[in-house]
């Protein structure tokens, strides 16, 4: 694949100098280290770093071109190879990749799924309505597989590459789990959605936007973006959602268990590890079985269904392969303890999603114990929020470490514990995460449930700036904790 710097200019809407317009570009590369001879270089201003400080050796790797934000020092600094200033480098690595790449997302059915919690489940659900073998899928889950790590939402770069390598396989389907920071960051700008997916708005990321109303602001930047042909969906049983639909000139397409959506799901029961009800559209009503217990996951499986309408797909046919529909790694992922007890390895990293899990595991066990942490250097906001919902709900909550990076994990515990506490409910630490989940197991009973909840999928630890290999289920198996 290579395109010329003027095609490639052309894409910023500017001109070039003559002799300038034909120099060939065969790859472009936002990491200096990544460079190879012919790229064109992307400085990006990074909240750690800065990519123009790395100019000179991008240069000197080879690179024929370089991107510079318009503030960037003066013209002599950069002499050596032909440059364009723009007023802002991510905006622009999304349309260089875009356009790089041969604007593949306008091939591809691309759905974009954002919310606080239930994006990764929604995404693999559409993925088992409009087929695996046709679908392309960017999550968490999914990216760890790219040794994408920690990653939600990769940059623009890396989400245009695996669109033209979908289209080159003969997928027809793109589906992206779209991440509130992506979104101020640029990395689906240039990204042609056929659909975007609302699935709630709780509190997470605080640390990154600030306040809950800037976090929203970042949601619906997706939502603005769209095209007037592209469906905008909305959970309508979350108040953000009228402000969804209000913000876009998308088709609207509703759904909800609570209110008059144009899908919503009725009949609804509850089983320890299924979830029965009927979904009803247009007049219409097909039955199906849920592997994924809890109300969240009728919620989650509703929006997925109406990515399938949109799509095309009878409702009959929806109801079907949402019954096939298997676990999704690290979601409610469920293993049986030696004695019986039940165990549960969930993402639940959000006070939502924590309370979510608990609720939808407590009409079906004696007691609940709860092993938690939360992250180092990210919302501190949510820490006593979610230790006062596991005190509350759980008889037993065991803190832990979870992704403590450069802070203190005792010092987080200490954090989580302000809204344990007054709450009364029993709790022990235990900063060993491996210990802390054979304490809980040794305190279960047969009749109990452990719920051992913020990591779910991830293979490590982040301690520091390292990535230790760790995986709570295979801490289980490896173990032989569970059978």
């Amino acid at each position: 694949m290579k395109k010329s710097l003027g095609e490639l200019a052309t894409a910023l809407g500017m001109s070039l100098k003559p002799e300038w317009q034909t120099v060939e570009i065969s790859g472009i590369a936002e990491d200096s280290r990544g460079v190879r001879p012919g790229d064109l270089f992307v400085a990006i201003r990074g909240y750690v770093d800065d990519g123009h400080r790395y100019i000179d050796e991008a240069v000197a790797r080879g690179a024929s071109a370089v991107i510079v934000d318009e503030q960037y020092g003066s013209d002599s600094q950069i002499r050596a190879v032909p440059f364009i200033r723009t007023e802002n480098t991510r905006k622009a690595l999304a349309r260089l990749a875009s356009t790089f790449w041969g604007r593949p997302t306008a091939e591809l059915y691309t759905v974009g799924v954002t919310g606080t919690n239930g994006k990764t489940t929604v995404c693999h659900l559409v993925v088992d309505l409009l087929g695996e073998s046709e679908t392309s899928l960017i999550t968490t889950i999914a990216n760890e597989t790219r040794n994408l790590r920690a990653t939600t939402t990769p940059s623009s770069l890396i989400i245009q590459q695996i669109a033209h390598d979908a289209l080159a396989v003969g997928q027809k389907n793109l589906v992206v789990e779209v991440s509130s920071a992506s979104l101020p960051l640029y990395r689906v700008d240039a990204v042609d959605f056929n659909v975007a997916v609302f699935t709630n708005l709780t509190h997470d990321h605080l640390d990154f936007h600030g306040d809950r109303e800037r976090y929203l602001e970042a949601k619906l930047m997706l939502f603005r973006d769209l095209k007037p042909a592209a469906s905008a969906i909305a959970n309508l049983d979350d108040t953000a959602a009228e402000r969804v639909l209000a913000a876009t000139p998308g088709r609207p397409f509703t759904f909800a268990v609570h209110r008059d959506a144009d899908l919503r799901a009725t009949d609804i029961r509850y089983d320890r590890h299924e979830t029965v009800f009927a979904l009803r559209w247009e007049g219409k009503k097909a039955a199906t079985t849920l592997r994924l217990p809890g109300a969240h996951n009728v919620l989650n499986a509703l929006a997925a269904a109406s990515v399938g309408i949109q799509h095309g797909l009878s409702l009959q046919t929806i109801a079907k392969r949402l019954a096939r529909a298997e676990n999704v790694e690290g979601r409610y992922q469920r293993f049986r303890a030696r004695n019986g007890a039940t165990v549960i390895v969930d993402f639940a990293h959000s006070p939502d999603a924590l309370e979510r899990m608990l609720e939808a595991m407590r009409p079906f066990h004696t007691r609940l114990i709860c092993v938690f942490g939360c992250p180092g250097q990210s919302d501190r906001g949510k820490r006593p929020l979610m230790g006062e919902i596991s005190g509350r709900l759980a008889e037993l909550t065991i803190l832990t470490a979870d992704n403590p990076k450069t802070e203190d994990p005792e010092r987080i515990i200490d954090e989580i514990e302000t809204g344990l506490k007054p709450t009364g409910g029993r709790h022990e630490r235990i900063i060993d995460r491996r210990e802390a989940i054979r304490r809980a197991l040794n305190q279960a009973r047969s009749t109990d449930a452990v719920l051992i909840a913020g990591k779910g999928h991830e293979t490590y630890q982040i301690v520091g700036y390292e990535f230790v290999p760790y995986s709570d289920a295979g801490f289980l198996r490896e173990e032989g904790l569970v059978e």
